[in-house]
């Protein structure tokens, strides 16, 4: 369910901002292009549960942790719920906070803010699609307390991490935007600090391996340099 918050929390920003823009204001920032861009996303975001790609649960729970290479060996753990909550709330926090200070800047900001949606819809798509094709077991099936939970599909879709790759999206996406702007200051540095928040908490909380992590920051980085480069 957390994937669907960053989306609502866009819309709670967003919307107000639209109704006190002009239709040519709107123009600037918001057009047909990025309703496609969009609704490509989503639809890229369903193709592995129509196609069932890895579908089936793991066989081998608890997993052979010498299967997993050495760098990545020392985060398996049973999962811990409250650094799992905490880097969904820094996430949140992160969306939130970064879109509240575009919408001060008015057409520009709110192009910005599109951007950053898209930015975070494309790294989400693009991650739960190379994920189910990777099919890699999260640390906790590599534990006793993974026979619970190898039934879960999500447990076996461990690189890259989305959170990282949505994170990594929003901070570099709001990084791109002062950038046009020429307004870079230490909020820039806040957020990418709060995108790294994010991934040190997914370790912590045994969610993912650190290469998870840090390919999931790749994506998401990516993920915002290429809507930026089109849509601007």
């Amino acid at each position: 369910m957390s994937r669907y918050l960053i989306p609502i929390l866009t819309l709670s920003v967003t919307v107000p901002a639209l109704g006190q823009t002009s239709a040519d204001e709107t123009e600037q920032f918001f057009g047909p292009g990025d309703v496609l861009a969009v609704a490509a996303a989503g639809l890229l975001m369903t193709v592995p549960s129509v196609l069932q790609i890895h579908y089936l649960p793991v066989e081998c729970v608890p997993c052979d942790p010498s299967a997993v290479p050495f760098f990545d060996r020392w985060a398996i753990s049973p999962t811990r719920y409250g650094a799992a909550t905490a880097s969904d709330v820094l996430r949140a926090g992160v969306a939130t906070l970064s879109w509240l200070d575009l919408a001060d800047e008015g057409p520009s900001g709110y192009a910005g803010i599109v951007a950053s949606f898209q930015s975070m819809l494309w790294a989400e798509s693009g991650v739960h699609v190379i994920k189910a094709i990777v099919n890699r077991n999260r640390p906790v099936l590599y534990t006793e307390d993974g026979v619970a939970v190898a039934a879960r599909v999500s447990n076996h879709r461990s690189w890259p991490s989305g959170h990282a790759a949505t994170a990594a999206a929003l901070a570099t996406s709001y990084f791109l935007t002062r950038s046009m702007q020429g307004k870079k200051d230490w909020r820039v540095w806040a957020f990418f600090a709060g995108a790294v928040g994010v991934g040190a908490l997914r370790v912590a909380a045994a969610k993912h391996f650190p290469s998870d992590v840090v390919s999931g920051f790749a994506v998401g980085a990516a993920s915002a340099i290429v809507v930026h480069a089109i849509k601007f």
